[in-house]
């Protein structure tokens, strides 16, 4: 879901201790066993949703969409350019695509010669489609997979680096590695807000590097998404 913006992944742990005790005998969260536990509460979810804007190299992109038992998907809209919707059913080898623009056709779509009959038309694409790879990338298909330790999900080393607030909610700030922005392997440097609760869940995510904003978790067990019946290729 979210191929070229979001790569996202999670598997079930067992509940860790959060705090660990100084040498002057104070506690102090420790970020590692943070990040395992949000990790493990968050699995056990069967749905999300995330949204957020993040900018950068003189282009904003806004996101809202959601993981489910059945689907990932959701929209991707570039300022000034328009709006395309991403629909793939969990681990299938084809999606469902359509862009509210002509300019979002090309810019997001990529279809050459771009038609205003082929607005807000759901298409579908296989994955021998070179797009495909693209559009929807290799990323998590679930829940449960978007907050993994795994190669194509995230490192387990993290750092606590206090408590801040966001949209009203004061958050654990962590300081971790993903590959949810990487092409290929590797990880890269992100910051994770975590609910300070005694159910801590996931709450936002900074972008690539490079970008600013942040993208939110929410709706936890309450997303829904609707695949599309297309059978119309998408055209090139």
């Amino acid at each position: 879901m979210f191929g070229r913006i979001l790569r996202l992944l999670i598997v079930l742990l067992s509940s860790l201790t959060v705090l660990v005790a100084t040498t002057s005998g104070a506690t102090t969260p420790n970020g590692k066993a943070i990040l395992a536990e949000t990790f493990a509460l968050a699995s056990q979810k069967t749905s999300m949703t995330i949204s957020g804007t993040v900018s950068g190299s003189g282009s904003t992109l806004s996101i809202v969409g959601g993981f489910t038992p059945k689907a990932s998907g959701g929209v991707t809209t570039v300022k000034g350019v328009g709006s395309a919707d991403e629909v793939q059913p969990n681990g299938a080898t084809y999606g469902y695509v359509k862009a509210n623009s002509i300019a979002a056709l090309g810019n997001q779509l990529e279809i050459k010669n771009p038609k205003s009959s082929e607005i807000n038309v759901w298409y579908k694409i296989t994955s021998n489609d070179a797009r495909f790879a693209y559009i929807f990338g290799s990323g998590a298909d679930t829940v449960a997979q978007t907050f993994s330790f795994s190669p194509i999900g995230w490192s387990r080393s993290a750092t606590y680096e206090g408590t801040v607030v966001l949209k009203g909610v004061r958050v654990f700030k962590l300081s971790a590695a993903a590959n949810l922005f990487v092409e290929k392997s590797g990880f890269a440097k992100e910051t994770l807000y975590v609910t300070d609760s005694t159910h801590p869940l996931p709450f936002a995510l900074t972008g690539p590097v490079g970008t600013t904003g942040l993208i939110y978790f929410s709706k936890w067990n309450s997303t829904t998404l609707t695949i599309p019946k297309a059978t119309t290729a998408l055209p090139r």
